[in-house]
């Protein structure tokens, strides 16, 4: 029982393993496997060009999966693709001396 909990344990680690990885290659603009594995953007254009990247990659996800990701369809629709963002109704950071005042609302 011991051996088959973890043959199978470590099936499911690797199929996560294995879909980020993917789901990076889709999705990451520029995305390169390094031993490291760290990836970023910098500027407020690099982050918009990021996000329309990887928009269109959802989009075109029929035409240029060659694994198992797609849409999920329910009868004759498809499911959209959904971007939701959460921040702070408001803060301030004081850098002269490292303090922070943040309304805990959260703005969605």
């Amino acid at each position: 029982q011991l051996v088959v909990f973890g043959l199978s344990n470590q099936m499911v680690v690797a199929f996560k393993e294995e879909n980020t990885v993917a789901f990076k290659h889709l999705f990451l603009k520029g995305y390169m496997d390094r031993m490291d594995d760290t990836y970023a953007v910098y500027t407020q254009t690099d982050v918009y060009d990021q996000i329309f990247f990887a928009i269109n990659q959802y989009l075109q996800l029929p035409n240029i999966s060659v694994g198992n990701h797609a849409y999920e369809k329910r009868g004759e629709e498809e499911t959209p693709l959904a971007v939701c963002q959460q921040f702070y109704k408001r803060g301030i950071i004081c850098p002269g001396n490292d303090t922070f005042d943040i309304d805990p609302e959260i703005v969605t």
